[in-house]
């Protein structure tokens, strides 16, 4: 799982780019599991904030961070949905 201060960023960010739910998924998202990096998938951010956001992420988390946009349905996009652990919204 993420540190409680990347959780912490995260929300902050997420509330100050009005981003709808983030969702943490992958090897991050194991309890008890020490990932390499943070794998989150975002929705509802207005698409000209969404680089914006990641750059922020980049430089305000402890790991390197991989973001995906949920806007676009996908196999693989149904499946973070799923599985993903919600860290905002």
């Amino acid at each position: 799982m993420i540190t409680d201060t990347d959780r912490a960023v995260i929300v902050d960010l997420a509330e100050r780019y009005g981003v709808g739910k983030v969702l943490l998924f992958g090897s991050g998202a194991l309890p008890q599991t020490e990932a390499r990096d943070i794998d989150l998938a975002v929705e509802g951010i207005s698409p000209k904030d969404f680089f914006g956001f990641y750059a922020e992420l980049l430089l305000g988390l402890s790991k390197p961070v991989d973001l995906i946009d949920l806007s676009r349905d996908s196999a693989f996009t149904s499946l973070v949905r799923r599985d993903g652990v919600v860290v905002y919204g």
